[in-house]
C-alpha cells in the first residue's frame, strides 16, 4: 500500500506581520547585545586605567595633587580619546601604605543606560588600591 503525504496548500500560517515582528525582535536583541559589549569594554578599559594610574602614582614620584604630572593626567592619557571627551572624575589619595585611585566615567552605551535605568548602568566607577613604594637608603 502506498502512503501519500498530505501537502499544505497555499501559504497558510505565514504573514508579513509575523515576519516583521521576528525581524524587529532580532534587531532589538542585536542592539542590546552590542550595547552590553560596549559597556563591558568601557568598564575593562576604566579598570585598567585605574590600576595603571595607581601603580604609577605609588611607584614613581607622581603626586595626587596639582602640579607636574598628576593622577588625572595619567588616567586621561591611558583612556585616550574616551578620556579626553568624557567627564571623568579622578580621585587619588595616599593613606599610609596604600595609594587609592578612583575613576568615575559615564558609560558610552547610551542605549543600555535608558533600558537599565534602575540598574545603574549609566556610569562606571572603578577603584584601584596599590601599596605605596617606599625606597630605603
Amino acid at each position: 500500500m502506498i502512503r501519500t503525504v498530505p501537502t499544505v496548500s497555499g501559504e497558510a500560517g505565514s504573514s508579513p506581520v509575523t515576519a516583521v515582528f521576528g525581524v524587529a525582535m532580532f534587531l532589538f536583541f542585536l542592539l542590546f547585545a552590542s550595547q552590553v559589549l560596549l559597556h563591558l569594554y568601557a568598564t575593562s578599559i576604566v579598570t585598567s586605567a585605574a590600576f595603571t594610574t595607581a601603580t604609577r602614582v605609588a611607584a614613581e614620584d607622581v603626586g595626587c595633587g596639582p602640579g607636574g604630572t598628576t593622577a588625572d593626567q595619567i588616567a586621561r592619557d591611558r583612556l585616550g580619546g574616551y578620556g579626553r571627551r568624557a567627564e571623568l572624575v579622578v580621585a587619588c589619595t595616599i593613606d599610609g601604605e596604600d595609594t587609592v585611585v578612583t575613576i568615575q566615567a559615564p558609560s558610552p552605551a547610551r542605549g543600555l543606560s535608558t533600558i537599565g535605568y534602575g540598574l545603574s548602568l549609566d556610569g562606571i566607577e572603578r577603584t584601584a588600591r596599590v601599596r605605596t613604594e617606599q625606597f630605603q637608603a
